[in-house]
């Protein structure tokens, strides 16, 4: 873990002693490749305001229609990252809302399915933003220009990324999302002021896929792992990790840290460099909790997020879903994609799902929630490697026992139905 002008890191590291990566990677270390769009963020508004107004009348409705009915500012209202889209548009206009791009938002006649674009005019290659009801956001361009993106595309090596679509949440619950991120904040400082220090024992497997799809290399090792939480004085949270072989093994030729910092995300110091908006409440095994979707902020600072490759680091931006208990907040689950690709290191796909589980420290009278299984899903330079932690044996600075993971304890209402 890598902390920087008091900000938070997860860290990824590509072995140079690796074959799997060459000379191909970049020797520079930009800030951030991405640069600030403003039409994702107006396909996403549009988009949230279409579903939010399809749960209220059964259809779907032209721009005109969301823009008397006040759903564009309704939903705006749910996010910072929508209320910049906001004023980017002039809701009185229906045939151009927005200077230099030209608009569409086509209905279907039964109003059960719509399409909306934003392509750039005075781009010869007519790129642009698209989304249709499924909720899916597209970036394209013309045909003769299609060689020129640097995108990810779909594939089934790995799972899909955050925005392929949103998970479904119970209609008519609303959410309060400034009640939301204020307890979940909460369980992040107390999660830092009890752990000091953890370790566990940490089942790894990595799965190697080559080009064309098939499996090259198997790499399975059991370390022990610690995870060391310290405050600074400035109210940052620093964190570092450590991984020890037992046994003989081999060393993969990738290596992540960061496991336990992701949830903090949501301490009050970094929460404010995401855009987060409330997509309704679900279940995560039996247990209700708040779905988040969260978006870290092209003007940000600093990122949460970097990668190393043969000693040079680059910072990624992330987008990602949370899933928050709706009783305890805490985070049940965790997601995490790649905002854009990195070119300059051929970075095309890097997916993270880690899922928590309450861990009693019985002597201790105490229950933390800690990870219990982190994936990672790596496509880097025409390679693909698959990443998975399995946790146990957790342990507390001094504390000499071992603790075990409890399994969530399901509602009693959740089995009856």
């Amino acid at each position: 873990m890598r902390i920087r002008s008091g900000a938070l890191f997860a860290l990824l590291t590509l072995m140079s002693g690796s074959t799997a990566f060459g000379s191909q990677a970049g020797n520079a270390a930009p800030k951030n490749s991405s640069t600030s769009k403003v039409e994702p963020g107006v396909i996403r508004l549009i988009s949230a305001a279409e579903r939010a107004y399809f749960r209220d009348h059964g259809r779907y409705a032209s721009f005109s229609e969301l823009a008397q009915s006040g759903q564009l500012e309704k939903t705006a209202s749910q996010s910072s990252m929508f209320l910049r889209a906001l004023q980017r548009l002039d809701i009185k206009s229906t045939s151009q809302p927005m200077e230099g791009f030209a608009f569409g938002l086509a209905v279907t006649p039964d109003g059960r399915g719509y399409q909306v674009s934003l392509t750039r005019q005075e781009d010869s290659c007519r790129s642009g933003y698209f989304a249709d009801e499924t909720g899916t956001l597209y970036e394209g361009k013309a045909i003769g220009c299609v060689a020129k993106i640097p995108l990810a595309g779909p594939n089934q090596w790995s799972p899909p990324d955050v925005d392929a679509s949103v998970p479904p949440v119970r209609s008519g619950v609303t959410c309060p999302l400034g009640l939301v991120l204020q307890e979940t904040a909460k369980r992040q400082d107390e999660f830092v002021e009890n752990l000091q220090r953890f370790t566990a024992d940490d089942h790894i497997e990595q799965i190697d896929l080559g080009k064309d799809g098939k499996q090259h290399r198997t790499f399975k090792e059991l370390a022990q792992y610690t995870a060391q939480l310290e405050l600074n004085t400035t109210g940052t949270y620093r964190v570092e990790e450590y991984r020890s072989t037992k046994g003989a093994s081999v060393p993969p030729p990738l290596v992540d840290t960061g496991t336990a910092a992701f949830a903090l995300i949501f301490q009050p110091r970094q929460v404010e460099h995401f855009d987060i908006r409330c997509e309704g409440q679900t279940d995560i095994e039996g247990i209700p909790a708040w779905q988040l979707r969260f978006e870290e902020n092209p003007d940000a600072n600093e990122s949460f997020h970097s990668m190393r490759v043969k000693g040079q680091v680059y910072y990624l931006k992330l987008k990602g879903r949370a899933w928050i208990a709706a009783d305890g907040y805490q985070v049940l689950r965790l997601q995490t994609d790649l905002i854009s690709p990195v070119p300059e290191i051929e970075l095309q796909v890097e997916h993270l799902d880690i899922t928590y589980a309450p861990v009693e420290f019985r002597k201790l009278k105490l229950q933390l929630w800690l990870p219990k299984q982190a994936a990672l899903y790596i496509g880097y330079n025409g390679h693909r490697y698959e990443r998975v932690h399995n946790f146990s044996a957790f342990q507390l600075f001094n504390v000499e026992t071992q603790q075990s993971v409890k399994e969530p304890t399901v509602p009693p209402e959740a089995l009856s139905q």
